[in-house]
């Protein structure tokens, strides 16, 4: 009868007793500390969601942002020839009607490169992310990845479309 052999290095005997001492641990500090582990257990639990929160709120800042800068210098020149052409005379202005034509098609455009760049980064981040879980889908960390990127690209909307709606070409 073949028996299977089992060989055991220093890393596994060391890892064992570190388990076994964890384990026998616990049984103690229940004794001692009973009347705490609900707290503690809590706090624990609290502390861990908080750290996960605070991680996918940064890397979707980061995402977002990331976007944000690689089309940041063609939103800055729109706004830059925009507001550049407000400051004109009125008399010297002549194309209203092509300034609200450029900006129209510069807003739609813009906004593609920034949502395929959002989404490109997004990919990345769920690569990033299935590779953390293990390939299975963490659900809790991409509502949370979403729910923070959709809030920084209402945010950064918010900044920019008054900028925007103020242009002289808007108001009557």
């Amino acid at each position: 009868m073949n028996l299977p052999k089992f060989s055991f290095d220093k890393k596994d005997i060391k890892s064992f007793l570190l388990f076994i001492a964890v384990v026998g641990l616990v049984p103690l500090i229940a004794h001692f500390y009973g009347q705490y582990l609900p707290v503690i257990g809590t706090s624990f639990l609290f502390v861990s969601l908080l750290i996960l929160v605070a991680l996918t709120w940064g890397l979707a800042g980061h995402a977002v942002l990331k976007s944000l800068f690689l089309v940041g210098a063609n939103l800055s020149l729109m706004v830059f020839l925009a507001q550049a052409y407000c400051e004109v005379p009125l008399i010297n202005r002549t194309a209203d009607e092509a300034l609200v034509t450029l900006v129209g098609f510069a807003v739609l455009y813009i906004g593609y490169e920034f949502v395929s760049s959002v989404f490109k980064e997004v990919r990345n981040r769920m690569k990033l992310f299935k590779e953390v879980s293990q390939q299975k889908n963490p659900w809790l960390i991409v509502v949370f990845f979403a729910l923070f990127a959709g809030l920084f690209i209402v945010q950064v909307a918010q900044v920019i479309l008054p900028i925007l709606q103020n242009l002289c070409i808007y108001k009557a």
